[in-house]
Order: C-alpha cells, then structure tokens, then sequence
C-alpha cells in the first residue's frame, strides 16, 4: 500500500482502509517530521476511538507521512492549556490518553517506523504490540535533556522493556538508539530496508485480521497482565481467559481445521464490550458481545 500525498484538507491524522481488515492511521504532517501539535493529538484519540469500535477493524497499523515516524511534541507550536494546577500539562495529558487507547486497543496494533522515532513519538510506538523499523530507523527520549519530564508512557514502556537502569541511561542521556540495536533490546520485531516498513507491516497485519479475534484479544490481555501480577494471580487469569475462548468458536474451528489439516477460516465477530456499552479495558477481561459502533462502520478516508 502506497500511503496517500498530502490531503487537501486541513486534517493531520487520515486514516486508509484497505478492505482487508486492516486500518493505516498515518500521522501527516511532514514538514514538521510529524510533530504532535494539540490537534494532531485530538485526531488520534477520535481515531483510535473509531478504530477500536469498529467490528470490521481487524488489525491497526501506525505510521508517519514521509521520512519520520514522529518526532515527539510539537515545541513551536501554540499549546492549549487547562485550569488548574495541571492546567500546562493539557497537551501531555491528551498524549497519555492517546497512548493509554492504543495501548489497551482490542485489536492487534503495528507501528511501522521510518526515520525518527522520538519523544512521544517513540511511546507511541512502544505502545504498539508490534514494531516494524527501517535499518535506518532510531529512536530517542530526549526529554531531560530540553528540561522536561518524560511522558508519552516512556519511562514505563523502557523500564518494564530493558530494566530500571538501561532505562535510565537512555532517559537521562538521551541518547538516540538505532533500529539495530533496538531490535537487538526487543524493543523491534522485525527490521526491514528503508522505505518498505509499511510493507511489512501490512503484511503482518492482513495475516493477523483473519485471526482468530477472542484469542488474540485474549492473548494481548495475559501479556499486559502480565507486566503487574505475579505467576499465581496471572495463572488464574490465564485459566479464566482460555474457559471463556473454549465457550467460543474460534478454538472450535481451530481444532475442526487442524483435524482436518487445512487452514482455519475464522470469522470477524463485534468487539467484546462492559455491562455499560463502553469498550472495556484491556486489564479486564471480556465477557461480553457488542453492538456495531453507533456510527457504524470506519470509514475510508
């Protein structure tokens, strides 16, 4: 898939379908390496909200337009600020809950990362389940280094990815990492040449929208779980989350079809939602069906 030109409108985030299953939300501001400006933000959070919403979204890929991935925020342009004492830190808290939605998505996530990779940028990128980088690629917390406090979910995502103190060499340094080396720290999945990361992430993508959704979804609750419970508490979720995948049909067609030896045909079925209607957080369980997203299907930008 060859990602869109710049758009004729004023928007900063568009979103392309390509009727496998499969969203793009492409960060499209180039000139400025795609900085996070207060709107390039808001446009993620609706994004990420319709995309998760969306039953016939089967799996997400986050890029940038031309030859940067994110650059991190927007330091030239105007910010918005709240009331209050955290009234400064509204950009900051828009960002936390861009990362918190794509982190906690009910759907496989791909960032594909060409350039830089940096601040909040790169949060967003370890937010992902997956990371596809170019060769060239690199990545950089320098957030210390301007005078400000890491956000973005930076500290987290590093520490819980190399350990307190590899974390904070690289929050305190600042110091770029190359996509090399990050895949060699398992921050990067797969490393590809420059200019095919999108390629290769569609790739993966196509193959996980046919998955099996409950188990995936499953699976990506256990791995976050995992990350705050300790064996005992994460085995009775694990027991938990296989009792109600065994109550569904994909493990049912995933046996028919081993048996079978043929390929298993799963079916897209609506996200799984909370007593109340809202999406329900990645750190419980589903337990339940949804309805079709009220404004129906995404869209193709």
């Amino acid at each position: 898939m060859q990602v869109p030109g710049p758009r004729a409108d004023d928007r900063q985030v568009y979103v392309v379908d390509d009727k496998s299953g499969v969203v793009v939300v492409t960060i499209d501001r180039p000139a400025s390496r795609n900085a996070l400006a207060d709107q390039t933000l808001l446009e993620l959070e609706e994004a990420f909200a319709r995309c998760g919403d969306d039953d016939a979204v089967g799996a997400l890929i986050l890029t940038g337009a031309g030859s940067a991935f994110c650059a991190g925020g927007d330091l030239r342009s105007p910010r918005r600020s709240g009331h209050g004492a955290l009234g400064p830190a509204w950009r900051i808290a828009c960002a936390e809950r861009v990362v918190l939605s794509l982190a906690t998505m009910r759907k496989p996530t791909i960032a594909a990362v060409e350039g830089p990779a940096v601040g909040a940028g790169w949060g967003l990128a370890q937010a992902c389940d997956l990371v596809v980088a170019a060769r060239d690629a690199f990545f950089a917390a320098p957030f210390v280094l301007r005078g400000l406090v890491p956000d973005g979910g930076t500290a987290w995502f590093l520490t819980q990815a190399l350990g307190r103190h590899r974390a904070t060499e690289l929050l305190f340094l600042g110091e770029r990492l190359t996509a090399p080396d990050a895949a060699q720290a398992g921050l990067v999945n797969r490393l590809v040449e420059p200019g095919t990361a999108l390629d290769s992430a569609l790739e993966l993508a196509r193959r996980l929208a046919v998955g099996p959704a409950d188990a995936l979804v499953l699976a990506k609750f256990l791995i976050r779980r995992s990350t705050v419970s300790g064996l005992e508490a994460l085995l009775e979720d694990e027991l938990t989350s296989a009792a109600l995948n065994l109550h569904g049909p994909d493990a049912m067609e995933g046996r028919r079809a081993f048996a079978e030896k043929r390929a298993p045909a799963f079916a897209r079925r609506p996200d799984s939602r909370s007593p109340s209607g809202n999406a329900s957080s990645m750190d419980e369980p589903p337990l339940g069906r949804a309805e079709a997203a009220p404004n129906g299907r995404f869209s193709t930008s």
